[in-house]
């Protein structure tokens, strides 16, 4: 069969491919729909969720944490996060201490990364699955003994 038929018949045909527009950050923010952030503050970034709507996609890949914390707050108490984070040791490999988390979805609106324990680095990507829902993929490095990144 002609590629082009083959194409015209696929449900991608004629959509641009979907991904994400760069942006670097050092300091505190408010995220937007279609962009990936590059945090590289080291004394921890607080970064704002906005509202979320069905589709909405971010991602944020966030550097090491040295000092304070890294955050990603919902944009009110009543948008919440559902989903995971695989927490790997950074320091060992020490297997007892890979660890995944998932969000209790009944209050979990902050996700904090304290330098050690829930996270030293990550790669959090986020999807609008409501009007007050975000679906949450984090792969975090740790170190120490592993805990929830959610509250």
């Amino acid at each position: 069969m002609r590629s082009d038929v083959l194409n015209q018949n696929s449900n991608s045909y004629g959509e641009v491919p979907s991904v994400y527009k760069i942006e670097a950050k050092t300091a505190a923010f408010t995220a937007v729909d279609g962009f990936c952030y590059l945090v590289t503050d080291l004394d921890g970034c607080a970064v704002t969720l906005p509202a979320p709507s069905v589709g909405d996609k971010i991602k944020i890949v966030f550097g090491a944490v040295t000092s304070n914390s890294h955050t990603i707050t919902c944009d009110a108490t009543s948008t919440l996060f559902s989903g995971y984070a695989l927490m790997l040791d950074g320091v060992d490999a020490t297997a007892g201490q890979n660890v995944v988390f998932a969000a209790d979805e009944s209050d979990d609106d902050v996700f904090t990364m304290n330098g050690s324990t829930t996270g030293i680095a990550a790669v959090v990507e986020l999807v609008g699955i409501s009007n007050n829902r975000w679906y949450i993929e984090a792969l975090c490095y740790a170190s120490g003994t592993s805990a929830t990144p959610f509250s």
